[in-house]
């Protein structure tokens, strides 16, 4: 057996590793959607001259919406943009299926509780002298058989 890090894989070996987890995620979960079918998804927020001052990017895929990065300009914090936003971008994932939302963060923990959300996983260190939050709030009720 050898062991073979790189940054520059040959396709066909990405290829290969990749259909490979996909093949497994599907003995596990049949019926799993194939990441063709993620949504991924952007908002803005802009002034009448068409400046961004915020903004959100998401991708909703296998029943939830993974919220990449939500922004505000400092200008404008404060103001109800950024819960506007994610109130948005949650309705959006709800009208395609999605029943949990999850997030990262470092600085916007306590904007995330008031926005219904709770930490599941802490990760210090990233980046150094920080805590990196890993966050979640149910969006739809499910009841498992």
């Amino acid at each position: 057996m050898n062991i073979e890090i790189t940054q520059a894989p040959r396709i066909e070996d990405a290829k290969a590793l990749e259909q490979a987890m996909r093949n497994f995620e599907v003995s596990v979960f049949p019926g799993l959607p194939d990441e063709s079918e993620d949504i991924r998804f952007y908002g803005f927020a802009k002034q009448e001259s068409g400046q961004i001052i915020g903004g959100i990017k998401a991708c909703i895929f296998w029943n939830g919406i993974e919220v990449e990065l939500l922004w505000v300009d400092s200008e404008y914090r404060r103001r109800g943009i950024a819960s506007r936003l994610i109130t948005e971008a949650e309705k959006m994932a709800i009208q395609h299926g999605a029943v949990v939302s999850y997030l990262k963060t470092v600085m916007a923990r306590e904007f995330y509780e008031r926005m219904g959300y709770s930490v599941y996983g802490v990760l210090e260190d990233r980046p150094i002298g920080s805590v990196l939050y890993h966050m979640k709030k149910k969006l739809v009720s499910v009841s498992n058989p």
